[in-house]
């Protein structure tokens, strides 16, 4: 299997300040997709870069509020509105970008019990699955470790097991980010084999310090690869890392595996 790479400009090409020009740079690199957070008020840019670029967008991450929504709503109680709104907004955004998958950021638990952020996050995917169905797209949810986000809600694989199994929509699947993961629970290669059936997208960064694949870590890439084409996943693996020193010079890490763009 033939593993492929997009460029998540969140974190590569940020030599450039706007995502229109990220996409540019990541197509002169070689890239032929990458992924994007949503494009506040550069959204007509970003879809004439990927038209004449011709880059696919592999994931477009839902629209953001600010203060406590800035990393997302789907948790968070008494803003469904604002979730709905963000989703509808990001939906639209998708078809332009003929982009077919979004992830869903939970948000951050503040004033409200875990309790009562489980109930609004559940009913908000739910809601989310459905209008993801009707326009043949995935919405995707990210556990993410606490080192990272301290407070972020979706910090558990046995919590995102659980939701997805009780929203139970083909739409609607995991995020494994390999760096997240490792620093969660540990474990790749079970963690790829019982959750096979769950993940919908991948990202990878080395452990600790979410550099390149090959920089000094805790995980052997190598082996990681060959776990991901045992797992048969054939769609784009989000390169979700911070360059050592620059973009264009970090890509070494794919000629190093073997592996190309």
């Amino acid at each position: 299997m033939v593993l492929k790479f997009a460029a998540n400009l969140n974190f590569l090409f940020t030599e450039a300040r706007t995502i229109s020009e990220r996409i540019c740079l990541a197509h002169k690199a070689g890239f032929r997709a990458v992924e994007i957070p949503y494009p506040r008020s550069e959204e007509t840019a970003v879809v004439k870069a990927k038209q004449e670029t011709g880059i696919q967008v592999s994931l477009l991450n839902i629209a953001l509020g600010s203060n406590e929504l800035q990393l997302g709503a789907t948790s968070i109680p008494g803003a469904e509105q604002q979730f709905q709104e963000h989703l509808n907004e990001t939906i639209q955004l998708a078809k332009q970008l003929q982009c077919n998958k979004i992830h869903l950021m939970s948000g951050l638990v503040g004033k409200h019990s875990r309790e009562e952020h489980l109930k609004t996050y559940i009913e908000n995917l739910k809601y989310a699955a459905n209008l993801l169905a009707q326009e043949n797209m995935v919405g995707v949810i990210e556990p993410i470790n606490k080192y990272s986000v301290h407070s972020y809600f979706m910090n558990c694989y046995d919590l995102a097991v659980s939701v997805l199994d009780e929203v139970k929509s083909d739409n609607l699947k995991m995020l494994m980010d390999v760096f997240h993961r490792q620093l969660i629970r540990g474990d790749l290669a079970n963690g790829f084999t019982e959750l096979s059936k769950y993940i919908g997208h991948i990202q990878i960064a080395q452990v600790p310090h979410r550099h390149e694949p090959d920089q000094e870590g805790e995980l052997d890439y190598r082996y990681v690869f060959k776990l991901i084409e045992r797992l048969g996943y054939a769609d784009y693996i989000g390169c979700e890392y911070k360059p050592k020193t620059n973009t264009t010079d970090g890509l070494k890490w794919l000629t190093k595996y073997s592996l190309h763009l």
